[in-house]
């Protein structure tokens, strides 16, 4: 079942808000009917709001999932997985659906631990989570464009994906030791992360052999057949996808069931809200992607079932949807699905309400609950993700205590601004 329907503005508001709480009274209704057939179809779980703290949560570090070779330096890498799961101690559910969210970086650099607080999240909402590690660097300096060849870079993304189903055929064979029902695995990520889960799940080796470099996948290995040697015998069942894209709309058609939900900015010049070149703000003219809009509208057109989520910008910008909604949304959209259902619309509210079965609950307040933060919220009873540390470097520009590309990205877009006085 897919219901449409798409956000506006002005005297429209009205009547959309009054359907949305229809199409939501529909949705609580449904979820009545399957919740009997259904084992994760549970009332104030896998919803917007926590049901576990902090202290029930337990954190599997430094996994080892795989071991490979690095295409561009010839080095054998250690690959290593962190793993959420709330404690079975506390939980009565045995076994629980899985997501695998995977870190951004321009296929540079990046860490797993980038994404921590979106696993944690989703993780106190009763999923069982993961952030991978995966082979970055691909011989680009891309302040200044030097040695950035799209081949290079689609050498990089052919090993992401590797390393991404090496992830997934490790969680899958070691499933009973970390309690996931394979009948419910998704997969997520940030910006190059995104895009590497997003090719993860479609990907043919046929048509990617015709878009990679002629014979790479003879020189380093098929798409499964690098970092372990574990069957591949995972499904996804959807995907979270903040501002990634990919790189041939058809390759969609390889995955037919395959619902997607995704947050873009508006004018992201990173990866394209619609078709463009990738790092579109320091290089040009390489390596063109169909970003979260023409997912959206290519979804639709097929009949399949698909959420855009953007954030309106007039300047340039990069992953900036609040991670504290991103997760509500997505933990929502996962919990339909396994409900039996999906919903397919747009929406240009980054505050806009998830529409999932606990909206009865009392609601939470989010904000930043660390003390030393200099906007600590004493009220906040869930960290959203916004803290601003004072002591934090001078080049963490986006105050998340982690140096990155995002900081980059900001550096470069205020560059020639004046300062004033």
């Amino acid at each position: 079942m897919n219901i449409n329907f798409m956000r506006s503005s002005g005297k429209e508001k009205i009547a959309l808000y009054l359907k949305q709480e229809i199409v939501l009274l529909f949705i609580l209704l449904h979820a009545a009917i399957v919740s009997a057939q259904s084992p994760h179809c549970i009332d104030e779980r896998y919803g917007e709001i926590a049901i576990f703290d902090s202290s029930e949560i337990i954190i599997n570090q430094n996994v080892n999932f795989a071991n490979a070779t690095h295409y561009f330096t010839g080095q054998n890498t250690s690959l290593d997985m962190d793993i959420y799961m709330p404690d079975p101690a506390v939980d009565p559910i045995e076994n629980r659906p899985f997501i695998l969210m995977i870190h951004g970086g321009g296929f540079l650099g990046g860490t797993r631990s980038e994404l921590a607080y979106e696993c944690f999240s989703l993780a106190q909402r009763g999923f069982v989570t993961a952030t991978i590690d995966y082979r970055v660097g691909w011989n680009c300096d891309n302040v200044i464009c030097v040695n950035c060849y799209g081949t290079n870079m689609q050498k990089a993304i052919y090993c992401a994906v590797q390393d991404a189903r090496a992830a997934m055929r490790f969680v899958h064979t070691n499933r009973s030791d970390y309690g996931i029902d394979d009948n419910w695995m998704f997969m997520g990520g940030e910006s190059a992360g995104s895009i590497t889960a997003l090719l993860s799940a479609t990907w043919d080796q046929n048509e990617v052999d015709s878009w990679a470099p002629p014979g790479f996948s003879a020189e380093v290995g098929s798409l499964n057949s690098s970092g372990n040697n574990l069957p591949n015998e995972y499904q996804v069942r959807g995907n979270v996808n903040h501002c990634g894209a990919v790189v041939n709309l058809s390759h969609l058609d390889n995955n037919t069931d395959y619902p997607i939900v995704s947050f873009h900015d508006s004018n992201d010049c990173v990866v394209p809200y619609g078709y463009g070149p990738v790092i579109a703000c320091f290089c040009s003219g390489f390596l063109g992607v169909y970003g979260s809009s023409s997912i959206h509208s290519y979804q639709l057109e097929h009949g399949r079932c698909s959420e855009l989520h953007t954030v309106p910008q007039i300047l340039p910008n990069h992953c900036q949807f609040p991670k504290y909604n991103l997760v509500n949304l997505a933990s929502c959209f996962m919990k339909r699905l396994m409900c039996g259902y999906c919903l397919s619309f747009e929406n240009s509210d980054i505050y806009a309400r998830a529409l999932c079965a606990n909206q009865g609950a009392p609601q939470i307040i989010p904000g930043c609950t660390y003390e030393n933060a200099s906007n600590y919220n004493s009220s906040a009873q869930e960290d959203d993700g916004s803290c601003m540390f004072s002591n934090s470097c001078l080049a963490d520009l986006n105050a998340d205590n982690i140096i990155g590309v995002e900081d980059l990205m900001i550096l470069i877009g205020a560059y020639g601004q004046s300062c004033g006085n």
